[in-house]
């Protein structure tokens, strides 16, 4: 019975390591099909965005790097007692975005923003992103579920219920009109600088950069043509019906 055992361990231990691998694949393929996200353009002069006087320069080129540095460093602290700091995003989250955001800020014209909308294990995050100057803006309604400003039933009056974390190259955003800090809005600068911790969760990460140059060139030919097309718009050479189809049209193929 021994003799069997040694004869068999090494087969025993193989099929237990194949069995733990393809269940660990699993587990994480599933993380990422529950993940939803949908991304649509808003218009800068919607009545909630109050973005009216900021002069976009969408649509702007920002590499998959860029984009996952800007998600971790976006963190957020709950107000209530004993809550710590966190990402807005978790790394299976980054994952599935940063691709969309990327094509997003290609795809975006000048008078819209980029409205995020994210389903995840553990609520729904909803944001909005768009560029100015060498600036980035994030603004977020809710993070995983709650939302940021709250009615205190016990009380009757309304509560913030967490705040962003300004990091390096981060600030709130301060209304001009009376000076009032946004403490779920966060200003930051277009090419962040990475911070020691931010590198470890950017090597985590590593694997999203990782692309054909087939796909890298296909992309830099439908970005190219979406400029080409925004060209032509703002000379008048189309008209905004021809030029939203068409952009529609491209924007469909980044997808």
């Amino acid at each position: 019975m021994f003799l069997v055992y040694r004869l068999f361990q090494p087969l025993l231990i193989l099929v237990l390591y194949v069995f733990v691998v393809f269940v660990s694949i699993e587990s994480v393929s599933a993380k990422t099909k529950n993940i939803k996200v949908s991304i649509s353009y808003k218009p800068k002069v919607h009545e909630q965005l109050n973005v009216k006087k900021f002069k976009l320069n969408h649509p702007i080129k920002i590499s998959k790097r860029e984009i996952v540095n800007h998600l971790v460093s976006l963190r957020y602290k709950g107000l209530s007692m004993g809550n710590k700091e966190m990402g807005v995003f978790f790394p299976d989250e980054i994952k599935k975005l940063v691709p969309i955001l990327v094509k997003a800020f290609a795809g975006v014209d000048s008078r819209k923003v980029i409205h995020i909308e994210l389903k995840g294990k553990t609520g729904t995050t909803v944001g909005d992103a768009f560029s100015f100057k060498n600036y980035l803006s994030w603004r977020f309604e809710s993070i995983h579920g709650e939302t940021f400003f709250q009615k205190n039933n016990a009380r009757g009056w309304s509560i913030f219920a967490w705040k962003l974390m300004p990091q390096k190259g981060q600030l709130y955003y301060k209304s001009s009109e009376n000076k009032r800090i946004h403490k779920n809005w966060l200003v930051t600068k277009l090419h962040l600088p990475v911070s020691k911790i931010k590198d470890r969760a950017i090597n985590e990460l590593s694997d999203i950069f990782e692309g054909g140059d087939l796909n890298n060139k296909m992309n830099q030919e439908l970005e190219r043509k979406l400029r080409n097309l925004k060209h032509l718009y703002d000379q008048g050479l189309i008209e905004e019906e021809e030029y939203k189809v068409q952009q529609k049209k491209l924007f469909e193929k980044l997808f």
